[in-house]
């Protein structure tokens, strides 16, 4: 009788154990098909943006500052893995060049140019005649488009002459995209220079940032040329729209 009472408890026993093993094997298989399945479908992915971007791939950079002579050395750009790519053997590399505008739109013209690599050459407060300077060193064999955003660090005066090197830097196989300048007191002037190159030059195509700027006031803080992050990244599309427009 008491040998009963003691074989019962420990039946029970043993059959705890066995359950409980096997609740852990299924345990530890739905962790780790959870897993595969969260890998797989890109749950586990990151937020995408600016300040967190998935790296996929990395393309060179080159960002002088204000004084070199040469294009400086190269830096790594992320893509986000969520921009549709669809590579071909004829999808040209791009030139930034440019001042803080040019900065502040690199990540958005990067992202959205694809597979195309982009070479960056701008810096803060860089005007006209810095850029031709360091244009002149390797423009043969820079990309065969170029997005330029540069007349808001510039005296009026001076940029009619700065404008035409630049051109006559690119020649008359490269695809040309400038923006027009947003500054109040001189963009009138340098405006009309870059419309009256434009006209001269049919490989150039003016980007109207003037006319954008001018809807969204509300980017802008005083008289600050620089936009709010809105402003970056519409400026931003804009150049990827004028690449695909016209230099396809």
């Amino acid at each position: 009788m008491d040998q009963h009472r003691h074989s019962a408890p420990l039946r029970h026993t043993r059959r705890r154990l066995v359950f409980a093993t096997i609740a852990g094997v299924v345990t530890g298989a739905l962790i780790v098909g959870g897993a595969w399945w969260a890998t797989e479908s890109g749950v586990l992915d990151s937020a995408i943006s600016p300040e967190n971007v998935a790296a996929s791939r990395t393309v060179p950079s080159q960002t002088p500052t204000e004084g070199q002579n040469s294009p400086g050395a190269r830096s790594e750009i992320a893509v986000p893995t969520s921009m549709p790519a669809d590579p071909t053997d004829d999808d040209d590399p791009v030139l930034l060049l440019g001042d803080s505008l040019a900065v502040g739109i690199q990540y958005y013209v990067d992202a959205g140019l694809g597979e195309r690599v982009l070479t960056m050459d701008a810096a803060e407060g860089r005007g006209s005649a810095t850029s031709v300077s360091l244009l002149s060193s390797y423009a043969e064999t820079s990309p065969p488009v170029w997005i330029v955003s540069l007349g808001t660090n510039d005296n009026p005066e001076e940029f009619e002459a700065q404008a035409r090197s630049i051109m006559e830097l690119a020649g008359s196989d490269r695809c040309v995209l400038w923006f027009d300048v947003w500054r109040e007191g001189t963009d009138e002037s340098i405006n009309a220079t870059l419309t009256e190159l434009a006209g001269k030059n049919p490989t150039l195509h003016l980007i109207p940032w003037h006319e954008t700027s001018s809807l969204h006031t509300d980017w802008f803080s005083g008289a600050d040329v620089h936009p709010s992050s809105d402003g970056y990244a519409v400026r931003g599309q804009m150049a990827v729209d004028a690449v695909n427009e016209y230099c396809s």
